[in-house]
């Protein structure tokens, strides 16, 4: 109780997610923020770089609320462009390498940004064809010489004098479009600050203000990787940021900075498990491992506690409504010494305090403890609203609630289970297939790696990739032997019709399987 106390004490000092840089700067500055490939970067250093992208910014006339957008890599100038935006007001939008031109040009004219800061080499053709597309916004290309690096050494740093709250705008994001057409979605400075407050309030043990606090996320920044920025600088913690993701590299950085704290997709947990157990002493300095963005196999969790023991937490939220919305701790694991079970296991745990989420029917009524239906959030983290105001109706409510467009429920014991997306259900005759439902059971058989249970041309298809001890086996065999397994766990119609095995799952740019082109891979292989 005492400590709880404390931590909120702590915590009531932070209005803006700048005021939690100036804590950092003040009282870490001589600490290592950054830890990258070939170069650290202290919270003095940062300071410095940041203050005086403010400067520029002020001096080419870039105030509150403009719109700046950004394509550069995170172990360069990604953190302090974000930092200046913070402290300026500036709306950033961050892009990654994999987000096309095409995406980017779709993106400016929805928001007209002021600036354009970018790696030409991060990009694909990104620079040449803004330039063409929208000659009257600025472009700085960062690099030596070039304008970017130009504009921070003529200028002295400032801290910016802008007046900032809790509702104002601070971030413009949009959604990938894989379903449609992109959505730019707005949020504000105080849904990032409480996003803050929650996460710190329910990591496991709470915030650790050593030197020895070093995080790593497998997962870009220009994601949910992001979500390790603030608790890394509230703590005075280092971020050590990943080059290229591969487990091997990812393994690697782990052992050569002695990284304490790992946040991972299930699927780049599970490129973990299948690497042999000889590298298990280089992970030896880990004590915490986040899992999350997308449901995690119960049966792959089980076996990573048993390889690493009970050090896994994870929790569940969206671009929509910031994390935490509920919390699985590592405590949660384990029952009794034993490892939970799974009906604890395969949910995303106890929504947190201060956050509300109900399971509600098309027709918008809430429904009982157990039964399956659409999970609506409400939470101090929802964001303000898409930038077009007509895409907000029917998905946020007027009691303020957000539709999540996941499908799932929450049991008796209070546990919040997420099934699918609505975009991902599978229709039939006798009712609907929710593909996690099937996945949970495939996932017990030894040989499979991971799966996905997608609908082409009105039939359920299973897609499998093995793990690498199985990669020479009897396909006809395995899948005898998964078809053997399922016919035993689930309903005659819930049934795949046939099973598919690739050799790579595919994955999106934020580490996660892409549904999507399982479907469009399956449909082509199907067809030829």
């Amino acid at each position: 109780m005492l400590e709880k106390l404390l931590i909120n004490l702590f915590l009531w000092r932070f209005k803006l997610p700048r005021d939690v840089h100036r804590y950092a700067f003040k009282h870490y500055s001589d600490r290592i923020l950054l830890q990258t490939l070939d170069r650290t970067l202290t919270y003095g250093e940062l300071k410095d770089r940041s203050y005086r992208l403010v400067a520029a910014w002020k001096m080419m006339g870039l105030k509150k609320g403009d719109i700046v957008f950004t394509q550069v890599k995170a172990e360069e100038e990604l953190f302090e462009i974000r930092t200046a935006a913070l402290e300026l007001g500036i709306l950033l939008t961050a892009f990654h390498e994999a987000h096309p031109a095409e995406f980017l040009i779709y993106a400016a004219g929805e928001a007209s940004p002021k600036l354009f800061i970018a790696n030409p080499d991060y990009g694909q053709g990104s620079v040449d064809a803004f330039l063409i597309k929208n000659p009257e916004i600025p472009v700085w290309e960062t690099g030596v010489g070039k304008q970017y690096e130009e504009a921070l050494s003529s200028h002295e740093p400032i801290q910016s004098k802008t007046q900032i709250s809790a509702s104002d705008s601070m971030a413009l994001g949009f959604t990938s479009g894989t379903t449609g057409v992109p959505k730019g979605l707005v949020s504000s400075y105080g849904s990032a600050i409480s996003s803050l407050k929650l996460m710190v309030k329910n990591i496991e043990g709470g915030p650790s203000f050593s030197e020895n606090n070093i995080n790593l996320t497998a997962i870009p920044f220009v994601g949910a990787g992001s979500g390790l920025f603030m608790p890394t600088m509230i703590s005075g913690g280092t971020l050590v940021v990943l080059d290229v993701y591969s487990p091997e590299n990812l393994v690697a950085t782990v052992k050569k900075h002695g990284v304490t704290r790992l946040f991972v997709t299930p699927s780049q947990l599970i490129d973990i498990l299948e690497m042999p157990e000889s590298v298990d002493n280089d992970l030896e300095t880990v004590s915490h491992i986040i899992y999350g963005t997308a449901p995690m196999p119960a049966a792959k969790i089980e076996e990573a506690i048993k390889r690493f023991g009970s050090i896994f937490q994870q929790g569940y939220g969206q671009s929509e409504v910031l994390p935490p919305v509920s919390m699985l701790h590592s405590s949660d694991h384990m029952s009794g010494g034993e490892i939970a079970g799974r009906d604890i296991l395969s949910s995303c745990g106890c929504v947190v305090d201060g956050v509300s989420v109900r399971i509600s029917d098309r027709q918008g009524q809430t429904l009982p403890a157990g039964a399956v239906g659409e999970v609506h959030v409400n939470t101090p983290t929802r964001f303000t609203t898409y930038l077009n105001p007509e895409q907000n109706k029917g998905v946020i409510l007027d009691d303020g609630f957000f539709v999540t467009g996941d499908h799932g429920y929450i049991d008796l014991a209070g546990y919040l289970h997420i099934l699918d997306r609505q975009a991902d259900l599978i229709s039939t005759d006798d009712g609907l297939i929710y593909p996690r439902i099937v996945e949970e059971e495939v996932h017990d058989h030894p040989a499979v790696r991971e799966c996905c249970l997608v609908d082409i041309s009105g039939q359920s298809i299973l897609c499998v990739s093995l793990r690498n001890t199985f990669k020479n086996s009897s396909k006809l065999t395995i899948r005898d032997e998964i078809m053997s397994l399922l016919s035993s766990r689930i309903l005659n119609w819930q049934m795949p019709v046939d099973i598919v095995f690739l050799d790579v799952m595919p994955r999106s740019l934020l580490g996660k399987v892409l549904r999507r082109e399982v479907r469009d891979k399956l449909n082509s292989l199907l067809t030829s």
